[in-house]
C-alpha cells in the first residue's frame, strides 16, 4: 500500500510539471493575437491597356504620312506643268533662220576705218626717223618722251625747248615748238597732279599723215618713246590688240 501511494504521488508531481501555465510574455502575445482585428490590405487593381489591332495601326500611319503625301502631290503637279510647257515648246514649228550677209571686210580695214595693232611703226618729221609707238585707247592724249624741257617766250608767244632721245643708241634731237596748251595729269603714284606742256607734231602711220597733239613727259623708263591715244585714233583707226606692226614703214619720197 505504501509503495502504491508513493507511485501515485510521484506521478502527480510529474503531471504538474508538464501542465505548467504559460509564461506571462507568451500569454500576453497569444491574447494580443486573439484580440487584434484582422486588417486585409487590398492590392491595387492592375488594369491592362487595350492593344491596338492591325487596322488601327495602319490608320495611325496613314494620318502621320498625310502631310508628306499632300506636299508630294503639289510638287508633282508643278513638275507636270513644267513638262507640258517643255513639250509645247518642242512641238512648236522652228522658224526659218534669216541669213544676213556680213559686211565685206578687208584684212586692213573695218568699214571706213583702218585696223592697226597694239604696236606700230611711227614716222616723225622732224627728225625724219621711225620710232615704235604703243597704241593706248585708254589715254585721251598722245605723249612723247622729252627731257630738258624749258619754256620760253618768242615774239609774245609761249614756246618750249626739249630734247627727244629714248635711249643711248638714238641720236638726241632738239625741238623748239610753240606751246598749244598745258594739261594737268593725275598719276596713281603721286598725290599732286603733273603739269605737262602740249605741242603739235606731224606724224605718219603707214601712208596716213596726221597732225597730233603730244604731251611732253619723261618716258625713258618706258619701253616705247611714243604713246598714241584716243585723239589720234578718232574716226581713223580700230585697234586689234592681238596684232602688231600691221602697216609698212613709211618711205619718204
Amino acid at each position: 500500500m505504501i509503495v502504491r501511494s508513493l507511485i501515485f504521488v510521484a506521478l502527480a508531481v510529474l503531471m504538474g510539471c508538464v501542465a505548467q501555465e504559460p509564461k506571462p510574455d507568451e500569454q500576453e502575445l497569444q491574447e494580443a493575437i486573439v484580440e487584434a482585428p484582422m486588417e486585409i490590405v487590398a492590392e491595387p487593381e492592375i488594369v491592362a491597356e487595350p492593344v491596338p489591332d492591325a487596322c488601327e495601326i495602319l490608320l495611325m500611319r496613314l494620318e502621320e504620312t498625310q502631310p508628306m503625301l499632300s506636299s508630294l502631290d503639289e510638287s508633282l503637279v508643278g513638275q507636270a506643268e513644267r513638262i507640258e510647257r517643255a513639250v509645247d515648246r518642242l512641238n512648236r514649228p522652228t522658224p526659218t533662220p534669216q541669213i544676213q550677209e556680213c559686211p565685206t571686210i578687208s584684212i586692213g580695214t573695218l568699214g571706213s576705218k583702218e585696223i592697226i595693232g597694239s604696236i606700230e611703226w611711227l614716222y616723225m618729221d622732224p627728225p625724219g626717223r621711225h620710232y615704235r609707238a604703243r597704241i593706248d585707247s585708254g589715254a585721251e592724249t598722245s605723249s612723247l618722251s622729252a627731257s630738258e624741257v624749258v619754256e620760253f617766250e618768242r615774239d609774245g608767244d609761249d614756246w618750249v625747248r626739249y630734247t627727244f632721245q629714248h635711249d643711248s643708241a638714238d641720236d638726241a634731237v632738239d625741238f623748239e615748238l610753240p606751246i598749244k596748251r598745258t594739261v594737268l595729269i593725275r598719276q596713281a603714284s603721286s598725290a599732286e597732279p603733273d603739269r605737262r606742256v602740249v605741242v603739235e607734231l606731224d606724224i605718219r602711220l603707214g601712208d596716213q599723215l596726221q597732225t597730233t597733239e603730244f604731251t611732253l613727259t619723261d618716258r625713258s623708263r618706258m619701253t616705247y618713246p611714243v604713246l598714241l591715244g584716243r585723239a589720234f585714233l578718232l574716226d581713223l583707226y580700230v585697234v586689234d590688240v592681238s596684232r602688231s606692226y600691221t602697216h609698212e614703214r613709211y618711205e619718204a619720197q
